[in-house]
């Protein structure tokens, strides 16, 4: 198949949803030597046996299965097209043909049996991926995500769709706003004070000394970490822009970009991210408390818009002031990796401490639920509900 990942039928599941169905006996053990990935023994049982039973769609089902297993999509195009004429419109069999025409290239084509599979029968969960996975190899995030919505109404506890749901979700590049910050995903636009912080040498020690070199090094530095939907999802970070909001008039309102955030190895299954943050003129804000409000919408928009279960924190050894102001915000040092990466320009190993914060720590800690009243106007942790928490995870 190309350029495409394809979910076939599990002969498993497949019978588990025909309990009130009567299987032929050769069908059942043709689709146990499939589920045991024995797809030429399948079809060898299913050409041998004695009487054929036409009208049982579970044959026809197997067989076009396995011949997509092994490649042979013309093959499983017949297959499956035959089967439809004994049994009429069936999901899994349409669902095999989107799979033949994907694997000899016909996108166009597979996508329409994908869709009419999902029509067909809401609660194929195959389908379903398969036209997400379609959509996703376009680029086409917004037709993906609302197939997933769909698929999401008629099997509400299906993991793999929940999973695909969050991670293409419009929360991802939503702004965080209140009255004095907006902190936004990098636009193109931004490259000029993205090139001035990478410049800066004494701010990117602090705040990631080693993006630098893949920035410098990039062909088209102006798509360096675009922030987009698509990027997220493939390279599972956001890349923030921190803004300062000034309003010099009742209409007339000016941002204006102060630092960089981000959320980096973003592991949906594990529900725990590494956060940075930083402003390359910090001592502007020395008494502001502006970046302290940076670091509580961060932290809100992780545990309760998201419902990340942990944050983490690395910090080098070198910069204690940061490891200080880390520890008193309330994240727990977890270990100290000694001599952990290797400073080309300074020729020497430099160590780093890994600090961490879990969702209950943030909601249990009287200081941040302080500062949240005065800084953001609200309780964070209060009356806040998370998408992980919406999808009943």
């Amino acid at each position: 198949m190309k350029n495409l990942n394809c979910k076939l039928p599990d002969p498993v599941t497949l019978y588990q949803s025909a309990l009130d169905e009567q299987i032929p006996m050769y069908i059942q053990e043709a689709g146990n030597f499939l589920a045991l990935g024995e797809a030429e023994l399948c079809i060898d049982h299913l050409n041998k046996a004695n009487l054929k039973n036409t009208e049982s769609s579970w044959g026809w089902i197997i067989a076009a299965t396995a011949h997509c297993q092994l490649g042979n999509f013309k093959t499983a195009i017949g297959v499956a097209t035959r089967g439809q004429q004994y049994v009429g419109e069936n999901s899994y069999l349409l669902d095999c043909l989107g799979v033949a025409h994907a694997g000899l290239g016909d996108l166009n084509n597979a996508k329409v049996f994908f869709q009419k599979a999902e029509k067909q029968n809401p609660k194929n969960i195959n389908s379903i991926i398969n036209l997400v996975n379609i959509h996703l190899l376009h680029n086409e995030i917004d037709l993906a995500f609302d197939v997933l919505d769909h698929g999401l109404q008629a099997n509400p506890d299906d993991t793999e769709i929940k999973y695909l749901y969050i991670q293409l979700h419009p929360v991802w590049m939503q702004p965080i706003e209140n009255k004095k910050l907006r902190i936004r995903t990098r636009t193109p636009q931004d490259h000029p004070f993205a090139t001035d912080c990478y410049a800066n040498e004494s701010f990117m020690n602090n705040y990631n000394r080693y993006v630098t070199n893949s920035f410098q090094q990039s062909k088209s530095q102006k798509n360096i970490h675009p922030s987009n939907r698509w990027s997220i999802y493939k390279n599972k970070s956001i890349q923030w822009i921190i803004e300062r909001i000034d309003s010099s008039g009742q209409e007339k309102i000016q941002y204006t970009p102060i630092g960089l955030a981000s959320l980096a190895e973003i592991h949906l299954v594990h529900r725990h991210a590494e956060i940075l943050i930083g402003f390359p003129n910090a001592t502007r804000f020395n008494g502001t408390r502006i970046p302290l409000t940076a670091m509580l919408m961060i932290l809100d928009y992780a545990f309760n818009r998201i419902g990340l279960n942990k944050l983490i924190s690395r910090v080098y050894a070198d910069n204690i002031h940061a490891q200080r102001s880390t520890l008193a915000l309330g994240f727990k040092q977890e270990g100290f990796l000694k001599n952990h990466l290797f400073d080309r320009k300074l020729n020497r190993w430099i160590s780093i401490y890994q600090n961490s914060m879990l969702i209950e720590e943030f909601g249990e800690n009287a200081q941040l639920v302080n500062f949240s009243k005065r800084l953001l106007g609200y309780e964070s942790h209060h009356n806040r509900s998370s998408l992980f928490h919406k999808l009943n995870f």
